[in-house]
């Protein structure tokens, strides 16, 4: 089995555990919001949110190697 996918699928399991096990209500403020939920949706939110950022932050970093790459050709 691939290294890769084992550690994937290690890390979904533990985060999993994780929220499953963490579902008390809980008060939330952001600046001059506030709201009470449940911590699994805060923890499902929050994870959404990385994983969001992660993708975008990945095709931004892709993006820029690509036309470092693209300069380097043209002065070659």
């Amino acid at each position: 089995m691939n290294t890769k996918l084992t550690i994937i699928a290690v890390l979904i399991i533990f985060t999993a555990v994780i929220i499953f096990q963490n579902t008390a209500p809980v008060s939330f403020k952001m600046l001059f919001w506030s709201f009470e939920a449940s911590l699994i949706i805060l923890l499902v939110l929050v994870l959404l949110i990385g994983i969001i950022i992660g993708y975008v932050m990945a095709k931004l970093n892709g993006k820029k190697n690509t036309k470092i790459k693209a300069g380097n050709e043209l002065s070659e």
